[in-house]
């Protein structure tokens, strides 16, 4: 049997790391199923996207997000998607430009902002190991309500990251979860390249906000850097600003609708 389904959906981007967001009426949860999560997210056959969000009513809070990667797997936290649902949710009147919501890492607060950029506090970033070397890359896995290693690198070439983060990610070290890599190169005390590789998409990213928090942490731990910290990345910029023991930690960047529809799924029921 083929049942047709419709999925109503918006896509966005922050500094071209791109979403689909949906609701849970439209996306109950015996319906996000890795084949459909994946074809949605495919982009020759499919809307195209980083990853999709499912937004979900809250008691609590002001919603509830749950993010899956392009392959289907969920992940705790995708903070550059996380500011688009902010966004799409205040431009939907559903909530003011100060708002709470809940991730799989726990709650957030966000900010929209007159210039149409989002702020987002992010979790307090914790060292999940010493000085490790997976790959033969020095570096630290950082918690940052995702897991990212961290590894400075003067090649930020996307070839060079591609090959070398692969590695990383599919070593031992990191397994059976697998681990995001960051590569980075500091400018000066108040500016950081990154350049990221994300499990669950399997790709050298555009930006990746919870991964420039990893390393900017780890940055400001060393004594490298000072907030505010300007992050470049291939997509665009972030701005992370920071209190002394990093206990209140704000990232802040464009976050846009592009177009909303309605997507068409044929699929075969048992």
């Amino acid at each position: 049997i083929i049942v047709k389904m419709i999925l109503p959906f918006t896509k966005c981007h922050a500094n071209g790391n791109d979403f689909i967001i949906t609701h849970l009426d439209d996306f109950p949860e015996e319906k996000r199923t890795k084949y459909i999560i994946s074809r949605l997210c495919c982009r020759h056959t499919g809307i195209g996207a980083d990853g999709l969000f499912v937004v979900s009513p809250s008691n609590k809070y002001d919603f509830i997000l749950d993010y899956y990667n392009s392959d289907g797997s969920f992940e705790t936290l995708c903070a550059n998607g996380s500011r688009c649902a902010v966004q799409l949710m205040h431009k939907n009147g559903i909530i003011e430009n100060k708002t709470v919501f809940l991730a799989g890492d726990g709650p957030h607060s966000a900010e929209t902002l007159k210039n149409g950029a989002v702020s987002m506090q992010m979790k307090t970033p914790k060292y999940r190991s010493s000085l490790i070397s997976p790959a033969g890359c020095d570096g630290y896995f950082i918690d940052s309500g995702a897991r990212h290693f961290v590894f400075e690198s003067e090649n930020l070439n996307d070839d060079f990251v591609y090959h070398l983060a692969r590695k990383i990610r599919f070593s031992n070290t990191f397994k059976p979860h697998g681990i995001n890599v960051n590569f980075y190169r500091p400018a000066d005390k108040q500016t950081v390249d990154v350049k990221t590789y994300e499990k669950g998409i399997e790709e050298v990213m555009l930006s990746c906000a919870s991964g420039s928090t990893a390393v900017v942490f780890h940055l400001s731990k060393i004594k490298c850097i000072d907030s505010p910290v300007l992050v470049r990345s291939a997509g665009g910029n972030l701005i992370l600003n920071f209190d002394a023991a990093w206990n209140d930690v704000w990232v802040e960047g464009p976050a846009e609708i592009l177009f909303t529809g309605n997507f068409k799924l044929d699929l075969i029921s048992e």
